[in-house]
């Protein structure tokens, strides 16, 4: 079995489309789905409840706010061998869980990850952002030796997430690159180019404007130490 981790605040207008690509999963293997309620105050645990005849889904609280509590809390809840992580504003494909599961098989892969798309901007927006996400997955796995475990698209072995000490609940932001170089050290994570969609909310004002925040909070984190880095809410 393996299991599928997504964080959830205040999301009830996007967590119906994650849920739906689920459902829509084409794969043999069992799979639960786990949402984690960071502290919603909308509806989106109504939202979530009504999935529950179509997928093995649980939803738990996570009262400690905050992007690396809520995806630790549903890592530890994990039942599965193998644990995907995903957004809830963030549609997969139908053979993600399939695909990214056939490429952990590969003896010295311990981890894998994909690359997104949005597509609700203007063309010319869309083009930019679709070329450039995964472009500089490639850059930064030139400079840092290992490519970074995107929150949005990612699945790692139970064993060895728990092995790397799992994510900082401590962290806001960079939480998902901060596992990745203590995952790198236990073994090789791949990539994969099958894209997710994720939502374009956070470049409603500008795509550069948007990109911005992503690129301050990492030096901030990597270069000068600083924990408390914070993305903002956009919802």
């Amino acid at each position: 079995m393996v299991s599928v981790v997504i964080p959830a605040y205040n999301e009830e207008q996007s967590i119906s489309d994650c849920l739906d690509s689920l459902v829509k999963q084409k794969t043999s293997l069992e799979f639960e789905v786990i949402v984690v309620n960071n502290n919603s105050t909308d509806k989106t645990v109504e939202r979530a409840n009504q999935y529950k005849d179509r997928l093995n889904l649980r939803i738990i609280d996570q009262p400690i706010k905050g992007r690396g509590a809520a995806r630790k809390k549903g890592f530890n809840e994990a039942k599965g061998e193998i644990i995907f992580s995903t957004d809830a504003d963030t549609a997969v494909s139908s053979n993600w869980i399939e695909e990214f599961t056939n490429i952990l098989k590969t003896d010295d892969i311990v981890a894998i990850t994909g690359a997104c798309k949005i597509e609700s901007l203007s063309k010319t927006a869309n083009s930019v952002f679709n070329f450039l996400q995964p472009f500089m997955m490639r850059i930064y796995r030139i400079i840092f030796g290992h490519y970074w475990l995107s929150g949005f698209s990612f699945a790692i072995y139970k064993g060895i997430y728990v092995k790397s000490g799992g994510f900082d609940q401590s962290l806001n932001a960079q939480e998902d690159i901060d596992l990745s170089f203590k995952v790198s050290r236990l073994g090789k994570i791949s990539f994969s180019n099958l894209r997710v969609t994720s939502s374009a909310r956070r470049f409603d004002k500008g795509l550069f404007k948007g990109l911005f925040p992503y690129v301050n909070t990492f030096i901030s984190f990597f270069f000068f130490k600083n924990k408390k880095v914070v993305l903002d809410d956009v919802r």
